[in-house]
């Protein structure tokens, strides 16, 4: 397959393999069991404290033995591109129930959800308030190339040879960027989203 030409928004270059046309659809929580929840999450180190100054609303939602705040990151790492000049991880646990074994710390094992989001809906805040930006942005993922961002299909991350790719198969093809338009709008703001649709000859769907 021919890839399309990458398009250029903002200060971000939307790559040209989320313009092509996939049979695919989202995969629901109920069936894929949140595989892309299983090694954890990359975030910038403002993101981390975010969540510890609201440990006390998230943690009723975890199991009690993750509880412990000070288990929730691993060591953090310098890095020019994060907002706050480094970041941090999300641990991971055992869970011999989960079809890769281990998840992401905050991933509840009695529904497959993750505890922040939860967390957040059940206190009148948007689902993605406080969860990680490259939790909500996957499965894409923007890079940089550069000194601009790339905006693309994190597919060659292990995850999707582990089924955690967020999709699954749909009787007709569809533009990437329309199956993932909430993720693509994360990354370029509504109205980059409906500018990229513009350029690129689809009807938006946000």
């Amino acid at each position: 397959m021919d890839q399309s030409p990458a398009i250029t928004i903002g200060d971000t270059i939307v790559d040209g393999s989320l313009l092509q046309s996939r049979s695919i659809r989202r995969c629901a929580v109920s069936q894929c069991q949140a595989r892309c929840c299983s090694d954890g999450v990359w975030l910038d180190i403002g993101q981390a404290e975010r969540i510890r100054d609201h440990a006390g609303m998230i943690a009723p939602h975890m199991p009690p033995d993750r509880r412990d705040v000070a288990a929730w990151f691993a060591e953090y790492y310098e890095d020019s591109h994060m907002p706050s000049g480094a970041y941090t991880g999300t641990t991971t646990v055992p869970d011999p129930t989960h079809p890769n074994g281990e998840t992401c710390i905050f991933l509840r094992p009695e529904d497959r959800y993750c505890a922040i989001q939860v967390a957040c809906v059940a206190n009148g805040m948007s689902a993605w308030e406080l969860k990680p930006y490259y939790c909500c942005l996957y499965p894409l993922v923007d890079d940089w190339d550069g000194s601009q961002r790339r905006l693309m299909l994190d597919d060659e991350n292990p995850l999707f040879e582990r089924g955690g790719g967020c999709a699954e198969p749909a009787p007709e093809a569809q533009p990437i960027v329309q199956v993932y338009a909430e993720e693509v709008s994360l990354a370029l703001g509504l109205q980059g989203y409906r500018e990229l649709c513009a350029r690129a000859g689809l009807m938006p769907r946000l």
